[in-house]
């Protein structure tokens, strides 16, 4: 895993090809939302549609949620799913899934790893992918559901797959990563973990998230919109007051060999505020 650039994979269904290409220019938009909305704002014109990773997902508690920017009616648009997409994409190896254009007919994307093929949408989604290291986002007729449990709000993500003829997506992701100094990565992830008191959320019974043994109320139903520091890493909205302390965010990342410093983290807000004023 190169963690001094980000790595993208380009899904153009107008041509039905992909590209997976590594940006170091984009570094310094950390993943999730940062990433997503400045690969937004850069293939603005072909009415992306993007799915974005954060660095602590897969490996840290409560750093459960996958970042989607899309465009509705003009407007930019940020959901988070929660389930176990994170987790998936994380271990394909990629940052990002960039996906442009629109499918002549309805299609549904088998992503492993970094290779997709485009599936006709008669096949049986669930017979896709490798079981046990897949995400399976299933398009019904009426809603969005992750892995038959977890969906989003209101009917944003459902409008845009439709309006792209994709059916649905399997991400396979099979690729294992190892923080750079385990020992303290263990120490870190377990004080973290321990944090439950600090979430703004109360345990239940429900379907947990990745790395989150929760089993929230709210977590079928992801978030919309938010902290653009806490969903660029990215955690969920309810962690925000474990992941918002800037040193324990530069302990995480520092652990898995990122190199960002203090600045970094601190400058992400502007960026993402310049990223959208050039949007549109």
């Amino acid at each position: 895993m190169d963690l001094a650039s980000k790595k993208v994979l380009t899904i153009d269904l107008d041509r039905k090809t992909q590209e997976v290409g590594n940006y170091t220019n984009l570094h310094k938009y950390i993943g999730g939302v940062g990433l997503a909305l400045k690969l937004f704002q850069l293939y603005e014109e072909r009415d992306p549609l993007v799915i974005a990773t954060g660095p602590l997902n897969g490996f840290f508690p409560y750093a459960s949620k996958t970042a989607i920017v899309l465009n509705d009616g003009g407007v930019t648009i940020d959901l988070y799913f929660g389930g176990s997409l994170a987790t998936r994409l994380k271990f394909t190896g990629l940052d990002s899934i960039l996906i442009l254009g629109k499918s002549r007919d309805e299609t549904i994307l088998d992503i492993n790893n970094v290779s997709v093929d485009f599936r006709s949408s008669e096949e049986n989604i669930f017979s896709l992918g490798l079981p046990g290291k897949r995400s399976i986002v299933n398009l019904t007729e009426e809603k969005v559901f992750l892995d038959r449990e977890f969906t989003t709000h209101d009917y944003l993500l459902e409008n845009k797959l439709k309006q792209k003829n994709i059916g649905g997506l399997v991400i396979t992701g099979t690729e294992i990563f190892k923080p750079v100094d385990f020992e303290k990565y263990n120490e870190l992830y377990h004080s973290i973990l321990a944090r439950k008191n600090d979430l703004s959320i109360d345990e239940s019974n429900k379907p947990s998230c990745s790395n989150c043994p929760m089993g929230c109320e709210k977590s079928r139903f992801g978030e919309i919109g938010g902290n653009v520091f806490i969903h660029s890493l990215v955690a969920c909205q309810f962690a925000e007051k474990i992941y918002s302390d800037l040193s324990t965010s530069f302990s995480c990342l520092n652990t898995l060999g990122y190199a960002y410093t203090h600045e970094d983290l601190e400058n992400l807000p502007n960026l993402i505020e310049e990223t959208l004023g050039l949007i549109g």
